[in-house]
């Protein structure tokens, strides 16, 4: 990976310092320089320095039951009680790594459930396309050092994404472009431009013509190597959007290279989707509630089952964010970061877990679904980790499950 700015690589970082990944967006950036067991104002990605320094001065907790602080004995027993008695319990949230996204689907295993991700909408959109008609996708690396032009496709996502126009666009060295690509930017609702640009590659013409479809087409044909890159889309058209995009891929490789970027929204949901991919061969929305995974990206969305009370127990994971869990109805398992604040509206039961690539080791996939980013540990921390939580409730009898998830 080629660094920059504030995040030099193994060979310039201070002796003083470790070179650790960031797991807390999608990006997984591998090259940040961290002074041992701080944070420095010189690290310039704002997410980056919120997440550390949350996770180092939150380094212990007590687990709570109704909000009351008890032991792990009781709060694992009356955790155990509720999965227990569930009908149909989700597990919902998954902004972790792949020890939180592998306890989840033991637990969903073992007592029923279902299992989604908190930015499961977007995840569901990409994966009815992929399974629809499949897509040519490409890598952030492969983007960096192949692209001569980009195509922003709705909105950039600065927030969510810190460092993807450093990733992509502001980058010192490329392995087969010498100079950046150029960029082009649909807005944020791109729908019709898609559509438009498809008409015209295919010979016909539009009954409303944009000029800047045209453009966008002159600028398609001559790339050697075009990436649309998929940024934050309304809701409205995000789907049709997003297989506007797909198609006109597929059809100027007929005669050219292009290829999609998809990454995904945030920290865990790429992580939550593969594990559960080699787990149950699906992924996200899918329901253990019949002995057999059964897939539904529409039915198993975590949010409509609890609104609609079809669901009655909700367990939410969070290790990487201090986010507490959306007000439902239902009971509320908490395994959470251990800054993680409820307000007035306390879990049933909350289990504060070590945060990973601070309080401990672990794996993220990055948002491209290209590589496993190992996360170092940072601090000494007593707060378990969810993994370890999984297996006690899973119980001896099932620690065969645990060990294959």
């Amino acid at each position: 990976m080629t660094t920059s700015g504030n995040y030099p690589d193994n060979d310039t970082a201070d002796a003083n310092s470790v070179v650790q990944a960031c797991p807390f967006c999608a990006l997984a950036c591998d090259d940040l320089s961290l002074p041992a067991h701080s944070v420095t104002d010189k690290l310039s990605c704002a997410r980056a320095r919120e997440g550390f320094s949350s996770a180092l001065a939150h380094t212990s907790a007590r687990p709570t039951i109704a909000g009351r602080p008890c032991s792990w004995d009781a709060a694992l027993d009356e955790a155990r009680k509720l999965l227990e008695r569930a009908q149909l319990p989700v597990f919902h949230g998954l902004v972790g790594d792949l020890a939180d996204a592998r306890a989840a689907w033991s637990l969903a295993a073992r007592f029923s459930g279902v299992v989604d991700h908190r930015d499961g909408d977007a995840l569901a959109r990409s994966l009815a396309i992929y399974q629809d008609s499949g897509w040519i996708s490409t890598s952030l690396g492969e983007a960096r050092n192949r692209a001569d032009l980009l195509v922003w496709v709705g909105d950039p996502a600065d927030d969510r994404l810190p460092r993807l126009r450093e990733q992509l666009i502001d980058v010192a060295e490329r392995l087969h472009v010498d100079q950046p690509p150029r960029v082009v930017a649909l807005g944020d609702r791109p729908r019709d431009l898609l559509d438009q640009t498809r008409a015209l590659l295919l010979g016909r013409t539009p009954r409303r013509l944009d000029q800047a479809a045209e453009s966008l087409l002159t600028q398609l044909r001559e790339a050697r190597y075009a990436v649309l890159a998929i940024g934050e889309l309304h809701e409205a058209d995000a789907e049709m959007a997003l297989r506007s995009a797909s198609e006109l891929v597929r059809e100027l490789n007929e005669t050219q290279r292009a290829a999609l970027l998809l990454i995904g929204r945030g920290p865990g949901d790429i992580t939550t989707q593969l594990c559960g991919a080699w787990y149950t061969g699906f992924g996200i929305r899918t329901s253990m509630a019949r002995g057999y995974p059964e897939q539904d990206l529409r039915r198993f969305s975590a949010q409509r089952l609890l609104d609609d009370g079809e669901a009655d127990l909700l367990v939410w994971l969070s290790s990487l964010e201090a986010t507490a869990p959306p007000a439902t109805a239902q009971a509320q398992i908490v395994f959470g970061h251990p800054a993680t604040d409820f307000g007035d509206t306390a879990p049933a039961v909350f289990l504060p877990v070590a945060v990973p690539g601070v309080h401990r080791t672990g794996f993220i996939h990055r948002g491209d679904g290209l590589r496993l980013v190992p996360l170092r540990q940072m601090v000494a921390c007593d707060l378990p980790g969810s993994d370890g939580l999984c297996a006690k409730l899973l119980g001896s009898d099932d620690q065969g499950v645990h060990s294959h998830c």
